[in-house]
């Protein structure tokens, strides 16, 4: 046998192969590029033909993790450097409530004003954000933050603050994660427009409706007793037509891995106790959180 003949013929059939695969790939990754761009230009068309106003989206798609995140466990040293002018209490190991001794007055009941308390008053409280201001029933909901993404509606990580009809603080509720780690490996995440294109084709984006937030956090995965874990979890923000009362915000959470719809009424009520209000829309119940009454401290930022 002639080896070198032999060895000839083997690098120019490798050679074909090779490039027979680069071609493929190549056409293939065009191919997705081109349904991508095509699925997006066909998303602008669609929503302009219903007048629903979409908002500047996050462009760049991101590669992360899920999220483990252990619930903590309060003990009393934590709450010994907490400013005097509060009584508080550890319920089940998980809840700190605070009773201020002398309510704090407030000029104005705003991000700002609320923040600062927060800040201030509870332990931690740097690693919270603010999520609504229900100014009727005079209560504002703060939700943990990891690496810059909220932590959505989880019963284990948030902030519940109260005051009385003079501005006056009286009193605040906080639960919290002890630690937040990344679980597994990074996975690729959809885009935004892709989880505005799923609540669309899903029916529930009315005419005339304006997008007016899309924001990446985490939601619960596996709600397990001591341990969670949470998903990347896009948040669609929406102003919705309610008839005669206007304008109805609406929050929609979308899977960022899988692209699936999230319901999480059950850790909604949990937090807010009594819903504000309902929206029965498709035949599903979507909870209302803020109907003329609860601001969105981030809708205009």
């Amino acid at each position: 046998m002639d080896w070198s003949k032999t060895k000839t013929i083997f690098i120019i059939v490798f050679s074909i192969l090779n490039v027979f695969l680069y071609s493929v790939y190549v056409n293939n990754y065009n191919e997705e590029k081109d349904l991508e761009i095509l699925g997006e230009t066909s998303l602008e068309s669609d929503l302009k033909r219903a007048n629903i106003t979409l908002n500047k989206l996050p462009n760049s798609v991101e590669k992360t993790t899920y999220m483990s995140g252990k619930i903590k466990q309060f003990e009393n040293k934590d709450l010994e450097d907490l400013p005097k002018n509060q009584i508080l209490t550890i319920r089940d190991n998980t809840i700190v409530e605070s009773t201020l001794k002398n309510p704090m007055q407030l000029d104005e009941i705003t991000e700002r004003s609320l923040t600062d308390f927060i800040k201030k008053m509870s332990y931690a409280g740097n690693s919270y954000v603010l999520w609504s201001i229900d100014l009727e029933n005079r209560e504002a909901t703060f939700f943990q933050v990891t690496d810059d993404h909220i932590v959505f509606y989880n019963q284990s990580a948030a902030i519940k603050v109260y005051w009385s009809a003079k501005n006056e603080v009286t009193k605040y509720e906080q639960t919290m994660f002890n630690t937040l780690k990344p679980v597994g490996e990074k996975s690729s995440l959809i885009k935004a427009s892709q989880a505005v294109k799923t609540i669309f084709e899903k029916g529930y984006l009315k005419d005339d409706t304006v997008i007016t937030l899309a924001e990446l956090g985490y939601s619960t995965l596996v709600p397990l007793t001591e341990t969670q874990v949470l998903s990347p979890t896009w948040h669609i923000q929406t102003s919705i037509p309610n008839g005669k009362k206007g304008k109805l915000d609406v929050d929609f959470f979308v899977n960022a891995v899988d692209g699936q719809v999230l319901e999480i009424e059950k850790n909604i009520e949990f937090i807010n106790k009594e819903a504000v209000a309902d929206l029965d829309y498709k035949g599903q119940k979507i909870e209302n959180l803020s109907d003329t009454v609860i601001e969105d401290s981030r809708m205009n930022k």
